[in-house]
């Protein structure tokens, strides 16, 4: 069994780091995380060739790959909110979702995506509140067939007065989702 992270956070030590960290503790299998802000990780936006309503796929080749195999049994999104929504580069990974949606529409060719869990933790402060967030991630899951991140979210939304790693109910969250993912 795998877990894929797609983790969204600049900070290797920051908030949603800690979240992550607890998480990490209760899996029971391989992890593969994907750190968005990585140098070493390239995954470029679409740029609209609009190749994939010729052709399946996407012809852009990149760390994308790592997402588009689907050799994973779960999938985690962990980003910390700016201007309530993902990250900038979670955002610009999604938009790579295209190839499936056109695959679907117009070449009436869907790709085949087994079904996963998901998992979903976002952190911020401000006064902004994590729809946005929470829409784009649905998003994504929804190209991944990952189910299930309504009830397994982990929301620490006070990080400007309370730092994740003293927020009680985020970090059960994040145990929690492990376990659901350990389940499988």
């Amino acid at each position: 069994m795998k877990t894929l992270i797609i983790n969204g956070s600049p900070r290797i030590n920051g908030d949603t780091a800690f979240l992550l960290s607890e998480f990490k503790k209760h899996i029971n299998h391989e992890i593969i995380e994907i750190r968005v802000f990585d140098k070493k990780i390239k995954i470029r936006s679409c740029n609209d060739c609009r190749m994939c309503k010729e052709q399946k796929g996407c012809v852009i080749k990149d760390d994308m790959e790592l997402i588009y195999n689907d050799d994973f049994n779960n999938v985690l999104i962990a980003s910390p909110l700016y201007m309530s929504n993902l990250t900038p580069p979670l955002i610009s990974l999604a938009s790579r979702f295209q190839a499936y949606y056109c695959a679907a529409r117009f070449l009436r060719d869907k790709i085949k995506i087994s079904e996963k869990k998901a998992g979903l933790i976002l952190v911020g402060g401000g006064d902004g509140g994590p729809k946005p967030a929470e829409n784009m991630s649905k998003i994504i899951f929804k190209y991944l067939n990952a189910k299930g991140f309504e009830e397994h979210t982990a929301l620490s939304l006070k990080t400007d007065d309370i730092p994740a790693s003293a927020d009680e109910q985020a970090i059960e969250m994040s145990r929690k989702i492990a376990l659901y993912f350990n389940n499988s």
